[in-house]
């Protein structure tokens, strides 16, 4: 599939999303209290409001932002699986957003006091249904894109018997340790000038995102290992006998991840910091761990001659 095609697939269901949210909303704005209900409880009651004019501007900039940032990380992913993941998402996204958008302007026509609004639970099971159905639609459309060229096996570095060898790098990412920094600052400004309820949350999340922005990996005689920089759990640790090769790769993790940090795809996980170098290790399950890091080629050939020798001690 093409980029534009790609593109088209991603953009175009939250722009008819969009036109029906506005349209129906327009259509019905002289029947709409002037303040209307936008959030209900699990009973259907009405327990959260927003001005008419408001809720508008609210439900075309929420459609419209998410549209933006599904196209261009479908269009980032190029003819990748996480291309084909992304899409999918989005396109679910879209009917789960812009229904219940929808909705929420009918069940308020011709309401006089907002608090009167009931909207039945049933309607979340069709929204669900519904956005997992186009959303394994648009992963159908999209279909599963060429296969990548397999890259070279790494080298095997030769070990004696008993041979002590070990291998370590820390990788830290700029880009997640400046987002923590601003999660935490907007949580420490909120907490003081704003409700401290919602200051907590980004105050508890910017230094944990934090801890996380750098990792430690370390290749020995124990096999894989990959832990924060600053917390001792959690941690990856993939075992010698677990391994059955390793190699030095480039990865793309939006693109075959759908972003960064721990990801999880079928038969594939990945610790991923930033684009590029990285060490791809397989496991006898058939999984695959990937981990960006410098200097990947001797970890990988490190690995390998770990692995081997392992066997032979153990055949």
């Amino acid at each position: 599939m093409t980029a534009i095609r790609r593109g088209a697939l991603a953009a175009v269901p939250y722009a008819v999303a969009t036109a029906a949210y506005a349209g129906v909303f327009l259509a019905n704005q002289d029947r709409l209290p002037g303040r209307i209900a936008t959030h209900f409880s699990t009973g259907g009651a009405a327990d959260d409001y927003m001005s008419r004019d408001g809720a508008l501007w609210f439900g075309c900039a929420l459609l419209v932002g998410l549209g933006l940032l599904f196209t261009v990380l479908t269009l980032v992913s190029k003819e990748s699986a996480g291309s084909r993941l992304n899409s999918a998402v989005g396109v679910g996204t879209a009917v789960t957003v812009g229904y219940p958008l929808i909705l929420t302007v009918l069940v308020n026509t011709d309401v006089q006091d907002p608090a009167d609004v009931h909207l039945p639970l049933w309607h979340v099971a069709v929204l669900l249904v519904a956005g997992l159905a186009t959303g394994a639609l648009a992963w159908w459309l999209m279909g599963p894109g060429p296969r990548p060229e397999p890259a070279p096996p790494a080298p095997s570095l030769p070990l004696a018997e008993g041979e002590a060898v070990a291998w370590s790098r820390t990788m830290m990412s700029r880009v997640l340790l400046i987002t923590a920094m601003a999660v935490t600052l907007v949580g420490a400004v909120t907490l003081v000038f704003g409700p401290w309820q919602a200051g907590l949350v980004p105050l508890v999340l910017g230094p944990v995102c934090a801890a996380f922005a750098g990792v430690r990996v370390t290749v020995d005689r124990r096999g894989l290992t990959v832990t924060s920089t600053v917390l001792p759990r959690p941690r990856l640790v993939l075992p010698l006998g677990s391994i059955v090769g390793a190699d030095s790769v480039e990865v793309d993790p939006v693109g075959e991840f759908g972003g960064w940090g721990y990801r999880i795809r079928p038969n594939r996980r990945g610790v991923l910091l930033r684009s590029g170098e990285a060490l791809s290790v397989r496991t006898a399950k058939g999984r695959e761990y990937v981990v960006t890091i410098d200097d990947s080629t001797t970890a990988a050939a490190l690995l390998n001659g770990l692995t081997d020798r392992h066997a032979r001690e153990h055949h």
